[in-house]
């Protein structure tokens, strides 16, 4: 009877209308109404954009494979707007960030890369763009969805003055020197390359390495690699051509003339001696590599590590030095010795400012002048050496022939001191090799000639401007925290790389400059914006105050300062 009751009322009752929605049913940051201009405009914009798609679409099956590129950029416009519209959100997604950043380093130390894939009508499609393009996105994505993630990294790239002012301005210069490209198309495949792998690296690296543990791990990444590749320069040697010449699958094999000389091998002229390359398209470039790894090997084996790190980083070195001979390289002696050469000097200085009892550090400091002279003057008279550092006889065409392209570019630069476009400086000083290969030495006249006088200024003064701080706050003011030392490699590599590009110009290993760069503006926030928890020795022989390394202890800076006035 109840029941019945119920329901009787329930059916008697009128039911509340629905009230009609004042608004579309959208997501809240896209609920402003469209009034007024804005209402004609999506209605004009609507018709249009069919237009649009249906000439594009009809324009694309007749040209359809050799303009896909071109095609393919409003694709990418939309992509950016779809990005830039995303609503905000707590937390940026970093881990992917994080991952393809590294997975980027892999394949840029591991992979060669001629070896890639090539579509009909589009650009090889390599294993660092297939990364990089990617990680530009979820840049892009972090950048645009989280408040949080765009304050952090303006204080991470504000820590040095200026640099992302000048890393932001050499981008701009990049993009304007298309106008004066002779070849439009090819300068901007370039941009792409070149935004992807140093620009974009740089922003990465400088939000990465702010995290503890990622600098030590890049460092480490370094010279494993450099280790491994070492390895297989000894195959390499046995075989007289890189390993994997023959091994490659159809999918990956590249129909260039370009790819075909690099299979082959290279060799000096006039000894016909095999040069080791690696998975770099030139033994150059290789060596390069080695010589920019060489500084953080030195500081694995000189820090506070556990003894087999050490040890391991100590045998690593004759072995880089052995592979760097194989290279027949100049640049990569250079590079290995001036490594050598400044660890030591930043050692000594660091052991005097640090260690007050020990007169090792002043000995070293103070010896230093004559030990680089002794170092200058044996380079001049043990020809083993010479020939290592300023070649001999078998150099001398090519040290005529860098003297020939400065002498016949500096007009062209002065002619068009606004640049002749990116990729186009070697194609506008026409210098061809005894191969009949076209070709530049040096990337200081290169830089010039792509990017013009500004381009040139800004570019090195960015370099600059990171060793200057990394020497300020590496050497002057040095960090207590393990991890935060590695400003003195970093500086050291930097400085390497600054005296290499004077005799290099190819650009394999410009994305480790970019990443360095970035670590030196996130280590010196870290030092300035973040306490530091020493890692100290714990045994320290109170007659000379010298510290003798223990790994595993941790001490705060009180604490140390305490032991060593004892």
């Amino acid at each position: 009877m109840f029941k019945t009751l119920i329901e009787n009322a329930l059916k008697s009752r009128p039911r509340p209308q629905a009230k009609p929605l004042s608004r579309p049913f959208v997501i809240a940051p896209y609920i402003p109404e469209l009034t007024g201009w804005r209402r004609v405009a999506a209605w004009i914009a609507l018709p249009l954009l069919t237009l649009f798609c249906l000439v594009a679409g009809f324009f694309y099956a007749l040209t359809t494979p050799y303009l896909i590129p071109q095609f393919a950029a409003p694709l990418v416009l939309v992509a950016m707007c779809v990005v830039w519209a995303l609503p905000d959100i707590r937390r940026a997604p970093t881990r992917p960030l994080g991952f393809l950043f590294f997975a980027f380093l892999y394949a840029a130390l591991l992979w060669p890369n001629y070896l890639a894939i090539v579509p009909p009508g589009l650009p090889w499609i390599t294993a660092i763009r297939l990364i990089g393009f990617p990680l530009s996105f979820m840049l892009l994505i972090c950048v645009s969805v989280s408040e949080d993630f765009r304050s952090e990294l303006a204080r991470i790239l504000r820590a040095i003055p200026y640099l992302w002012k000048l890393v932001g301005g050499f981008a701009i210069i990049q993009v304007v020197s298309i106008v004066f490209s002779k070849h439009p198309a090819d300068s901007i495949n370039t941009l792409v390359e070149t935004q992807v792998s140093w620009t974009v690296m740089f922003f990465v690296a400088a939000w990465i390495f702010s995290k503890p543990g990622n600098a030590e791990r890049w460092a480490a990444i370094m010279w494993i690699s450099a280790v491994v590749l070492c390895l297989v320069g000894i195959e390499e040697k046995r075989e007289q051509h890189v390993p994997w010449a023959g091994h490659i699958p159809s999918f990956l094999q590249v129909q260039d003339e370009y790819v075909s000389r690099v299979l082959q091998g290279a060799r000096r002229l006039g000894t016909d001696e095999y040069r080791l390359q690696g998975t770099h398209s030139t033994s150059l470039g290789f060596a390069e590599y080695l010589a920019l790894t060489t500084p953080f090997v030195i500081h694995f084996m000189m820090e506070r590590y556990k003894p087999w790190i050490r040890v391991a980083a100590g045998l690593s070195i004759p072995f880089i030095f052995y592979t760097i001979l194989g290279t027949g390289a100049r640049l990569g002696m250079v590079g290995f010795f001036c490594s050598c050469l400044l660890y030591l000097l930043c050692w000594g200085v660091l052991r005097w400012r640090l260690v007050k009892g020990s007169i090792l550090g002043p000995a070293v400091v103070l010896s230093y002048p004559a030990v680089f002279c002794a170092f200058m003057a044996a380079t001049f008279f043990v020809q083993r050496l010479h020939n290592m550092v300023w070649g001999g006889s078998n150099t001398s065409y090519s040290n005529e022939g860098r003297s020939a392209q400065v002498a016949a570019g500096m007009p062209k630069i002065l002619s068009h001191p606004w640049g002749y476009g990116i990729g186009m400086g070697a194609e506008a000083l026409d210098y061809h090799n005894l191969a009949g290969v076209l070709t530049i030495d040096t990337y200081y006249l290169l830089v010039a000639l792509d990017y013009g006088v500004l381009g040139f200024l800004v570019y090195y003064a960015t370099i600059i401007l990171v060793i200057v701080f990394a020497a300020k706050y590496g050497v002057v003011a040095p960090p207590k925290e393990r991890e935060r030392t590695f400003l003195i490699p970093t500086g050291i590599a930097l400085v390497a790389f600054f005296i290499i590009k004077s005799i290099f110009s190819q650009t394999e290993n410009h994305t480790l400059q970019f990443m360095m760069m970035g670590m030196v503006a996130a280590l010196v926030y870290r030092i300035k914006t973040q306490p530091e928890v020493a890692t100290v020795p714990v045994e320290v022989e109170r007659a000379g105050a010298r510290w003798r390394p223990k790994l595993g202890v941790r001490l705060p800076v009180a604490a140390r300062e305490d032991l060593g006035k004892a």
